[in-house]
């Protein structure tokens, strides 16, 4: 095989490794949302964000790789690397990795729970007896006119 075309070949099979890859990163983003609820105010922000990161990323590779050249083949195995990722790893790992965080998360969940109810219950319990202090006083105050 030709060496130019070998070197071609490295950088298209090299394109199609780093859509994958932005994708790989973009779904982390996917788990962390799963996992802790945000709004579409956060999402967008989080997305402009990643979007900007990953044309960074994407523009160092090819300014390193390829003198800076963009190349239609280069965007073109950076797309089917996106698109193989996405149908064949993407919701495995999403979904994978958000049940397992969950199930990581599971007892200090049970145990939040368990603290809110026991703080609720003390400030009822700490409310009575104030209240009872109050009229104790307001009692004792009545007493002494």
């Amino acid at each position: 095989m030709d060496h130019g075309i070998a070197v071609e070949l490295h950088f298209f099979l090299m394109s199609v490794l780093w859509g994958a890859l932005v994708l790989l990163a973009y779904d982390q983003l996917r788990v962390i949302r799963r996992v802790i609820r945000h709004n579409t105010v956060a999402v967008a922000i989080q997305d402009v964000i990643f979007w900007i990161a990953a044309s960074v990323f994407i523009f160092a590779l090819i300014y390193v790789e390829n003198s800076g050249m963009i190349r239609g083949f280069s965007i073109m195995g950076m797309a089917i690397g996106m698109i193989l990722y996405h149908y064949i790893l993407s919701d495995l790992i999403v979904t994978g990795l958000s049940r397992l965080i969950r199930l990581l998360l599971y007892p200090f969940n049970k145990l939040f729970k368990q603290l809110k109810k026991w703080a609720e219950s003390f400030k009822i319990l700490f409310a009575k007896i104030k209240a009872r202090i109050r009229k104790a006083a307001a009692h004792k105050k009545g007493k002494n006119d």
